[in-house]
């Protein structure tokens, strides 16, 4: 841990997001809640790389943390699902509340 400390806080941002993203490409061979959720993990702690994205790519962001909370919820782990519900809403346009 105090290796990881002395990497720039960017780096970190850009580390969690290729892991995320890494775990996201093996997601389709199995169906574990647990790649599920370490990948989303991975990845919203880069959500200041993913607000840079094109709106299409939050918008899978999105939708991906809204799956996290699902399953979440169903294995009874509430304060994950309410974090993965929260930054999936953040990741959302400002005007999708109205579509």
């Amino acid at each position: 841990e105090a290796a990881y400390g002395l990497i720039d806080a960017n780096e970190r941002c850009r580390f969690h997001h290729d892991i995320g993203m890494a775990l996201l490409s093996n997601i389709q061979a199995t169906d574990s809640d647990e790649i599920l959720f370490s990948a989303v993990h991975h990845i919203n702690r880069s959500t200041s790389l993913l607000l840079g994205y094109p709106a299409e790519t939050r918008l899978s962001m999105a939708e991906l943390n809204l799956k996290a909370g699902s399953r979440a919820i169903q294995c009874s782990y509430f304060m994950s699902a309410f974090s993965y519900l929260q930054v999936g809403a953040e990741l959302l346009p400002a005007d999708s509340w109205k579509e």
